[in-house]
């Protein structure tokens, strides 16, 4: 994995890693190409120190400051933020919409039973989009959500909030102000622009990390 050693841009979306593990390598270096601003939870420190990557912020247990010292100097200048009694990746997050980026990849486990919560609570401001396992799940915050896609694209529809109907074009079985009570999946008719339309926001989207990672 290479080195990113680049001035950071507030534009493009910041990478949160929470799990080192989340993605396969490849799929890292995809997201670090753009050389965003990087920020690294204690839970995945260790792991990412050894990528030899740039780290810009990392997010930690005010206790343990300390003893990582000396660890971080190689990576200096480095942010240490930390957190007494927080859950680490919600304090990303804050720091996050406190510094006003537009926007968040994060890696994280989606089985861990309060990262979709956290990251459903936390990112209300803020475009995310958690990857794990070679699957990316966005938090969609509008009620309109379009996208070029090839066809047979499938993407997974869950429902957050009680009462939410959709209608959908481009679709090989489209809705038209269904209920979405339940998890449902979506593949495209065609190679073209699909539309998903909600009543209720938000809802989260999951789609299969393939070469455009970034769309």
């Amino acid at each position: 994995m290479s080195s990113h050693h680049i001035v950071r841009d507030e534009q493009e979306p910041a990478l949160l890693i929470d799990d080192p593990s989340a993605l396969d390598i490849e799929a890292v270096d995809q997201l670090l190409e753009w050389s965003p601003t990087v920020l690294v939870t204690q839970n995945a420190l260790e792991e990412v120190l050894h990528w030899g990557i740039k780290i810009d912020v990392v997010v930690m247990n005010l206790g343990d400051i300390e003893q990582w010292k000396e660890r971080l100097k190689p990576q200096s200048p480095v942010s240490v933020l930390g957190f007494e009694n927080a859950d680490l990746l919600a304090s990303g997050i804050v720091y996050l919409l406190d510094e006003n980026y537009p926007a968040v990849n994060i890696m994280a486990d989606i089985y861990q039973s309060n990262v979709l919560d956290i990251v459903k609570s936390e990112a209300k401001f803020i475009h995310a989009s958690i990857f794990h396992q070679a699957y990316k799940w966005v938090l969609v915050h509008t009620a309109k959500y379009e996208k070029w896609v090839e066809v047979g694209h499938t993407f997974g529809l869950h429902p957050i909030r009680e009462n939410t109907f959709i209608k959908t074009s481009g679709f090989f079985e489209d809705r038209q102000d269904e209920l979405l009570d339940l998890s449902i999946e979506l593949s495209a008719e065609s190679t073209g622009k699909v539309s998903i339309q909600t009543n209720q926001k938000p809802i989260w989207l999951v789609e299969q990390v393939k070469t455009d990672i970034y769309r």
